[in-house]
């Protein structure tokens, strides 16, 4: 299945719709978008985020879910809601840390027909990276010692300006 990430807002509560296999391409997009917004007013009451069609997320995109619930639980108080996840999404959830910090709702959950298709306009730069892996080796001394290696060559692309990821 191809990768496609979805986001809508309607009546204060974003909607965003994770499909096939999805990987860091999309990410720095998604995550300016909804950062915006969860720090603007109105403030947001819900964040929905539907992986039920979706089979595998790589570590950017799970730091990234890290990375907004921290946001709106800042705003809000509380977490997002992941909805319908599927097996191997709930299995990533459950292995990576993410599991116990948001809600899960099995229950399908009425989503918007027209959602928009967030599409690859910036590439994901090291300080894009270093920030939601650093979400994610907050979780757990083991998530600190998989991702130590990516941290450590992230850092030095950050501390050697002029060189691309």
């Amino acid at each position: 299945m191809e990768e496609a990430l979805y986001v809508k807002e309607t009546a204060r509560t974003i909607y965003i719709r994770a499909q096939g296999h999805v990987t860091a391409s999309l990410c720095s997009d998604l995550k300016s978008r909804i950062f915006e917004r969860l720090e603007a007013k109105p403030p947001v009451e819900n964040v929905f985020v539907d992986l039920s069609g979706c089979d595998y997320m790589d570590s950017t995109f799970l730091g990234l879910l890290v990375g907004i619930n921290k946001r709106f639980l800042r705003y809000s108080e509380r977490p997002l809601t992941v909805v319908r996840p599927s097996p191997p999404c709930t299995e990533l959830l459950r292995t990576i840390g993410i599991l116990r910090l948001v809600r899960i709702q099995e229950d399908p959950v009425p989503f918007p027909d027209s959602m928009e298709a967030v599409v690859t306009a910036e590439k994901a730069t090291a300080e894009f990276l270093l920030d939601v892996h650093e979400n994610l080796m907050d979780l757990s001394e083991e998530n600190r010692r998989k991702f130590s290696t990516l941290y450590s060559v992230l850092k030095d692309q950050i501390n050697q300006p002029g060189e691309e990821p």
